[in-house]
């Protein structure tokens, strides 16, 4: 039968070797040299959006994940849409200073707030 003072003794030396091998692992992916990561990028907005073309909705406000809805004179409506949504461009046009595209009936979005699909 086992004596559990020798199993325990046992049980100590093997989480001490192991724990020692974890060091010595740890010590060189320290001294390891990694590449340096690029800068990451920012979502491109494409102006160049035309009538027809797919268009897919993205948001720079990661805490909301929403983007408000136009209408057709450029004001914000009490309206939202969903990051990652996509849409088919009815209409592309200017209104109150801002570039818009439609996507539904009475609905349309900043052109900084999608990219082409």
């Amino acid at each position: 039968m086992f004596d559990s003072k020798k199993l325990v003794k046992v049980v100590s030396v093997a989480v001490a070797s192991m724990s020692l091998l974890g060091v010595s692992s740890v010590a060189q992916a320290a001294s390891f040299n990694a590449p340096k990561l690029g800068v990451s990028e920012v979502a491109p907005t494409n102006p160049s959006i035309k009538k027809g073309d797919k268009i897919f909705v993205t948001v720079k406000d990661t805490k909301n994940q929403k983007v408000s809805v136009l209408n057709a004179n450029g004001k914000k409506t009490n309206k939202k849409v969903s990051m990652g949504s996509t849409f088919t461009a009815k209409a592309v046009k200017k209104a109150n200073g801002k570039k818009i595209v439609k996507i539904n009936k009475s609905q349309w979005l900043n052109v900084k707030d999608v990219v082409k699909d």
